[in-house]
């Protein structure tokens, strides 16, 4: 199974004899692929889809993502199917359990934490900074005071000066023409910080399908807050997977040279900083072969599985969390 991405503007999705068929007219392309193949639909930028199109989508179960082409969250087309209305109801019970939402919001934080640490370190090994390894002093003391935390605002807190000193180390070993001050987004002011929101907008839409197929309602969470029209669970659970997937994914298409400095452009309206729709096709692959990518980070398999297959893995363990009313039963994922 896949994820169909669709970002040519002017480009229109059909479908008949089984297939969907994706034609850009005033370029005279058109290509088709089984629908049987597809698990998910993105569409980025001005993209349309035929009536039959939708509805066999639909039928099929197969969700299709909105997104503008900067990126931008527009929303979701699916069935309903999927909806559980006992594990919701499961969900907002432990919502009002502060325990239980602490304790699984430390397991978040503190994950976050211990993989950004990794990063840092797989990235500064032949450089001896004493500058890096001081900041990564400070995460280490960050890191186990947010184990230590008995209250969410200090957890909270911890999670703030880490996120800090973890954006200032990312920027002093990343290559020269992209460093950056501090992390900005809605608009992104630099071209290292519109990487780091494309890749998270691609990321948690990812884990919002993980979380509707196990029947989790994505927006109820336990760590950030409750806001209308964000997918805070979705939120909540990318957290283990910023540094691992998305923040490794930048720092390596930009150390390898596949994305470019010249491949940005500047809105004038808001003098946000964007992908160019070539560059961004680019980075949409790196960011499907990453996906795929097998890799044994799940203690409880003996078996190696994709990204994909491990964040949906990991939604599961949470639903057994809030089945069972024990936070204790998830365990995020740390890499070493």
């Amino acid at each position: 199974m896949s994820f169909l991405y669709v970002y040519e503007d002017g480009a229109k999705l059909s479908f008949k004899q089984n297939r969907i068929f994706i034609t850009v007219k005033e370029k005279s392309l058109e290509r088709s692929l089984p629908v049987e193949g597809v698990e998910n639909v993105v569409v980025i930028g001005e993209v349309s889809l035929t009536s039959p199109c939708i509805k066999e989508l639909l039928r099929r179960g197969i969700k299709l993502t909105f997104l503008s082409g900067s990126g931008e969250f527009f929303g979701k087309l699916e069935s309903t199917s999927h909806i559980n209305i006992n594990r919701h109801l499961q969900q907002f019970k432990c919502y009002e359990d502060q325990d239980f939402t602490f304790k699984m919001a430390q397991e978040f934080i503190t994950a976050k934490i211990r993989n950004q640490i990794t990063i840092i370190r797989r990235y500064e090994r032949n450089r001896e900074s004493a500058e890096v390894q001081k900041g990564i002093d400070e995460l280490q003391m960050y890191y186990k005071k947010a184990k230590e935390a008995a209250e969410k605002d200090v957890l909270m807190g911890y999670e703030g000066y880490s996120a800090r000193v973890y954006y200032g180390l990312l920027s002093k070993l990343t290559e020269k023409e992209f460093k950056f001050s501090g992390r900005s987004r809605r608009p992104p002011r630099d071209p290292f910080n519109s990487l780091l929101s494309f890749a998270y907008t691609l990321l948690i839409y990812d884990i919002f399908n993980a979380v509707e197929g196990k029947g989790l309602h994505p927006y109820v969470s336990c760590l950030h807050a409750a806001k209308q029209g964000h997918p805070s669970l979705c939120s909540d659970l990318m957290e283990e997977w910023r540094a691992v997937i998305a923040d490794a994914l930048v720092m390596y298409v930009i150390s390898k040279g596949i994305v470019k400095i010249k491949g940005f452009n500047i809105l004038e309206e808001n003098k946000g900083v964007f992908l160019k729709p070539e560059v961004a096709k680019v980075f949409i692959s790196e960011y499907e072969k990453k996906m795929r990518t097998q890799a044994k980070y799940l203690p409880y398999l003996d078996f190696a599985t994709s990204f994909r297959r491990a964040i949906e893995y990991q939604a599961g363990q949470y639903v057994k969390a809030i089945e069972q009313q024990d936070p204790t039963l998830y365990k995020s994922v740390i890499i070493r």
